[in-house]
């Protein structure tokens, strides 16, 4: 009876890992808008360095942030700002390694059409150079991805 009482508990303390790994993954898009001069949000401390390389600009602030749990297989659309939109679609966890489709569209047009293979609770940046109507600055996404 020991044994089966064991064997069940085990059982029991599997399950919620599996629906875990059903449910997908939670996304985080965050736009932020990238100016030569100014002061820089303080959340965005942590990746300063990593922005600054990626556009050469100083300044850092969060125009937008989305969070959203995504099902596998299943993609979602995060609008952006300057009339872009980002489509999602996350395929796998694998490794701790989280697989998916990203695609960003500035109205029809594609910018960026990619597979994604981003480390677990990972952050991806993309530049999308210069903000729609303004000819200063830029935009970057940034991208989180943990599976649940």
């Amino acid at each position: 009876m020991t044994r089966m009482a064991v064997a069940l508990g085990l059982l029991a303390a599997a399950v919620p890992i599996a629906a875990a790994v059903a449910l997908g993954m939670e996304v985080q898009v965050v736009s932020v808008r990238a100016e030569e001069r100014g002061p820089s949000d303080v959340e965005l401390q942590p990746v300063r360095a990593r922005l600054r390389r990626l556009v050469g600009y100083r300044s850092f602030r969060v125009v937008q942030q989305e969070r959203r749990q995504c099902t596998w297989r299943n993609p979602e659309e995060f609008v952006i700002p300057g009339g872009r939109s980002l489509r999602i679609m996350p395929k796998g966890l694998h490794n701790e390694a989280v697989m998916m489709q990203v695609r960003l569209f500035d109205g029809r047009r594609r910018l960026v059409d990619t597979d994604v293979r981003l480390r677990n609770r990972g952050t991806m940046l993309l530049g999308v150079g210069h903000q729609a109507g303004r000819a200063d600055g830029a935009l970057i996404i940034m991208l989180k991805a943990e599976a649940q």
